[in-house]
């Protein structure tokens, strides 16, 4: 009898990324798909540490400057010992970092929906709207054919990302370039470390102190 044979390959076949060009049909479902690729939920990046170099304004003829971060996202953003969120007055300024990590795609208060596809750099992205949890929403876009992150739109910025890198057991994108609500190039970071924290340290001060 074949029967029980056809229905094992259909459900295989059900468990298969889209195929490249075909747009997923379930935000939820592609959202995990998404997560299981870059390591499952245990290997996303929660607390770490991270240096990178960053140029503003697209001049890459001058010097970058680097930076040293240990960040809890969506909340807690530290530059040395100084904590951005609640310091510089903007409370979603670790907002867009938190999507990188993928965290957002599987929290149980985040809302999602499937986005028309785009084209980033020539190829194929999917798209997800992600709300809820982030306000004004995030639109992630990811490769068709990778699902690693190439793109997010919010606050009528671009972020365009690149270079993914291993990572503990997950996958992040190591550059970034920021297009402000011009259209102009307002910063490019790369990433030179990272690493994951068990916790933050517990010399570093509470927000708003």
């Amino acid at each position: 009898m074949k029967t029980p044979v056809i229905l094992a390959a259909f459900a295989f076949i059900s468990l298969l990324p889209p195929a490249f060009g075909e747009q997923p049909l379930d935000a939820k479902a592609y959202a995990h798909q998404i997560v299981s690729n870059h390591g499952g939920a245990d290997k996303l990046l929660r607390i770490f540490k991270f240096s990178e170099t960053y140029y503003m304004g697209g001049d890459l003829t001058k010097k970058g400057t680097d930076r040293t971060s240990m960040i809890q996202p969506p909340n807690l953003w530290y530059v040395g010992k100084t904590e951005r969120v609640s310091n510089s007055g903007k409370g979603s300024v670790c907002q867009d970092i938190w999507m990188w990590t993928l965290a957002p795609l599987i929290d149980p208060n985040t809302k999602l929906e499937i986005v028309p596809d785009i084209d980033v750099e020539g190829k194929l992205a999917h798209g997800l709207r992600v709300s809820g949890t982030i306000e004004p929403s995030i639109t992630a876009f990811f490769d068709a054919n990778t699902e690693d992150l190439v793109r997010i739109d919010w606050r009528a910025q671009v972020f365009t990302f690149s270079n993914p890198v291993e990572v503990d057991g997950t996958r992040v994108p190591s550059k970034c370039v920021l297009l402000g609500k011009d259209g102009k190039e307002r910063i490019r970071t790369e990433l030179r470390s990272i690493e994951r924290l068990q916790n933050l340290p517990a010399d570093l001060p509470k927000p708003g102190e």
